[in-house]
Parts: C-alpha cells; sequence; structure tokens
C-alpha cells in the first residue's frame, strides 16, 4: 500500500509512485507510445518545480522504460512501496 506524499516534504532522489491519468506532461498518448515493456509507473523524482507563488507544485519524475521524463502534480504523488532494487541474493546454506 502506498503511502500519501506530502508535497511540501517531496525531495529530489525520493521513490515515488502514480497513476497514468496524474501526469500533466507529455501527453498520455505520446507517453504510451514510448513505453517498453519494462515500464513501471513508479520513478524517481529528478526536479522539482513550483508553479506561480505555490513551491515545488510539480515533480519531474524518471521512469524505468519511458524514453522521457515525466510530470506529475506533487498532489498525486505517493510514496513508492519498496525500494526500486533488485532482490539480494539469497544465501548459502551449509
Amino acid at each position: 500500500m502506498a503511502l500519501t506524499v506530502n508535497h511540501e516534504r517531496l525531495q529530489t532522489g525520493q521513490k515515488v509512485q502514480f497513476r497514468l491519468g496524474d501526469i500533466h506532461l507529455p501527453d498520455i498518448q505520446e507517453v504510451l507510445a514510448r513505453m517498453t515493456e519494462d515500464t513501471e509507473l513508479q520513478g524517481q523524482i529528478t526536479l522539482l518545480s513550483d508553479a506561480g507563488d505555490q513551491k515545488a507544485a510539480f515533480a519531474v519524475i524518471e521512469v524505468r522504460g519511458v524514453l522521457m521524463p515525466i510530470i506529475v502534480p506533487a498532489s498525486c504523488i505517493k510514496a513508492a512501496d519498496a525500494p526500486d532494487e533488485p532482490a539480494s541474493e539469497p544465501t548459502e546454506r551449509w
């Protein structure tokens, strides 16, 4: 279960997730056309952008498998459930 993120606490490098319908830019059809079979709607914030007086209103997110950055309103972002790291190798028992 994902945790809602307070947009004032977003940080560059943070792992987050979001819905396709929450994408602000680029157009969803363009994103779909650039997805690969490895696409997950989970990524890492690479930049936070202000909107007028509102600080960190949008996040630029790098998503593995999408060949372009995605911009999502900060209010639509949730913290990722688990780290985006490969599972560790099982230890060998004797």
